[in-house]
Parts: C-alpha cells; structure tokens; sequence
C-alpha cells in the first residue's frame, strides 16, 4: 500500500494535527530555494558538499492510527552532538540545533511480511515530520518493526532538489496489540531524569547555553532505567510523552540510549504548542486505543503532570482504563493532595515499585 502526500490528499484528510504554514511559510521556501541553488552550485563544481541527518523518533502504532516521526538537522549526527555548527549564525548561537526546513522524507513501514507501506512528507518550516496516519493493525502483527527512512529531496519554488549527503538514523514503531499486557505513560523531565529546573533556567545558564553550547547534559534518575526494564520485560509497553522540544531530539534520544532505557515511543513537543496542551491530546489520543490493556500514568510535581492525568480520568471511560496515577515529589515543590483512590505521590522508588506491582499482579 502506498500514499503519497499530495496536495489533494492533504485537502481531503489531515495527517497531522500541526498547524500548517501560513503566507510567511511560502517566504521562507522563496529564501530557501536560493540557498538550495547556490549549494547546489557549489556541489556540481566540487567545492561544497552539504551534510544531513535524518532522525527517526521511535513511534506506535494502533488499531486505528499510526504515528511517524522524524527530524531533518544540518551536519552530521556527532556534529549536532558535538555542537560544531555549519552555519554561521548556529556558529554564534551554538546552543540552537540547526533543523533543515522543507526536507522531504520518505518512510516505509513493515506491519508484516506482505504489508509494507510508504509515505512521503516534508519538514515544511518545522524541521520535523508528525504524521497521524489512518492505517489500521492487521490481524496478526509483531510487536515491534522498523521504520525505513530516505531523503526524496529538498522542496523549493523550482521543484524538488537533490543536495547534498545524508547520515540516516530510523527508528522503531510499537504496535499497541494484544501482546501489550499493559501501558505505562511516563513524563521524562524530573520522573525519569533530574532537569534541575531551577538551575538551568536561570540568565546566565540560559545564556551559556547559547553561546557555548554545553545546556543539554541530563542525569538519569538512579534504578528508574533497570526498573522500566524490568516492566518492559513484562510485556509492558512504556510510552514517554515529554514537553521537550523536537529542536533537542538528537540530545534525548541519547540519553535514553547510554542510560539504557527501555525502547518505546517518545511523543516531543512542538514549540508552537503548550505543555498542557500537548500531554493532554497526545495521552487522550492514546488511551482512546487502549483495549484490554492496564494503564498507568507516571509524572512529577514540578509542572502540572497531575493536574493534567485528572482532566484526562475525568473524560468519559479513560478512568476505567487509568488504574494508577503516580507523581514524584520533588523537593521545593508544594505538597499536593491525592482527589482519587487511584492518585498515589512517592520520592523513592521503592514506592514506585511497590504501587506498580499491586496492579500489574
């Protein structure tokens, strides 16, 4: 099966729920098809050629939909990494990842082995790809596939153009089905990683940060990766839905990689939306799917985790489905009182573990 991301399909239905460019989306191509030009230029003549990375962001897949995500970055990924810009204003401001704006980016998906299908679409002014798309689970399907990524070219005012070379890293897509037991919903900042907000926020970190480069280094919580490995062991899916940007994706999906996490899909935010906003249609989006499964919901009480898994539980038969809300204390924060049997608040993780494992039996 494939699909192509034509301007009639996209009038027809919404692949995304992201707000589409407006006029001054259509400026910023113009400016961008002369760039594109010039390097071109320069890459036919051999003095220049330019470097990309394509990073898949792991997804999920439901009876119903099927997320695809990925980022387009100028320079390689231990360029990105490393903070070694190209470009001459991310050179000043290393501390801004420098996303590549109108990448097209095809993605190829295995449901089995007869089923593949493929999709296009573009960065547009983003820099990263969210699709929502109206595929449906087969009868029978692995409980994880990959997602192959590969660069269709760079869309200006004169057409698509091939430039430059591409490091590719895909990512996996998790099939929410009925080899899922349960469904674990987890925040990321200060639940699973010490943010140190109140230091990293100041004007002079921020300002480090930017011109250094050096604002993106994050300390696992100690036993919260060999813990949510031993859930995943259990046919636990865990689902982290986090209110950092798609700019940092490169830095987060590190982390989750050397502090050895479990896999499972990452759900970022766009800088364009609200945190609250965000948690709050990505996780009713997905309890919507949840069938049989026991759901969990993890978060802290450094932002409004627990103000938002309530509006969640309020909603129609998403409390029957949400059978522990779990919140951290973090110190310094107001101590919050529980509204329901089913909010529970730790600060070590025995406590975690032991609330946990009173609903997974």
């Amino acid at each position: 099966m494939r699909f192509r991301y034509s301007k009639d399909f996209r009038s027809s239905l919404r692949l995304s729920e992201l707000p589409r460019p407006k006029w001054w989306g259509r400026w910023i191509r113009f400016f961008k098809s002369f760039e594109v030009l010039f390097f071109k230029v320069l890459e036919l003549l051999d003095l220049y050629r330019a470097q990309k990375s394509i990073i898949g962001i792991p997804t999920l897949a439901t009876a119903n939909f099927t997320s695809l995500q990925a980022a387009v970055f100028n320079g390689t990924q231990e360029e990105v990494l490393g903070f070694k810009p190209r470009r001459l204003f991310h050179r000043i401001l290393r501390g801004i990842p420098d996303l590549e704006f109108f990448e097209r980016v095809k993605f190829q998906v295995s449901f089995s082995e007869n089923n593949l299908r493929t999709i296009e679409a573009s960065t547009e002014v983003r820099g990263f790809v969210h699709l929502q798309m109206p595929w449906q689970l087969p009868e029978t399907s692995p409980r994880v596939s990959w997602v192959r990524l590969s660069p269709v070219g760079v869309e200006t005012s004169f057409g698509k153009v091939s430039l430059g070379d591409y490091e590719i890293l895909s990512a996996p897509v998790f099939f929410l089905n009925d080899k899922i037991d349960s469904v674990i919903i987890s925040d990321i900042d200060d639940t699973i990683k010490d943010s140190n907000v109140a230091k990293s926020t100041t004007l002079s970190s921020v300002l480090s940060g930017l011109f250094r480069g050096n604002y993106y280094h994050y300390e696992a919580i100690e036993g919260m990766a060999e813990f949510y490995q031993s859930l995943a062991s259990k046919n636990s899916l865990i689902i982290y839905v986090t209110s950092t940007p798609y700019e940092l994706a490169p830095f987060l999906l590190k982390f989750l990689r050397e502090r050895n996490f479990p896999e499972g899909p990452v759900f970022m935010r766009w800088l364009g939306y609200g945190r609250f906003g965000h948690k709050w249609r990505t996780i009713n989006r997905i309890l919507n799917q949840v069938q049989q499964q026991k759901c969990i919901l993890i978060g802290d009480s450094g932002e409004q985790d627990l103000q938002i898994y309530r509006r969640i539980c309020e909603t129609s038969n998403y409390g029957e489905k949400v059978k522990k809300i779990l919140i951290r204390h973090i110190p310094g924060t107001p101590f919050q009182k529980a509204a329901h049997s089913r909010e529970n608040f730790y600060t070590e993780i025995s406590e975690l573990k032991s609330q946990i494992e009173s609903v997974l039996k």
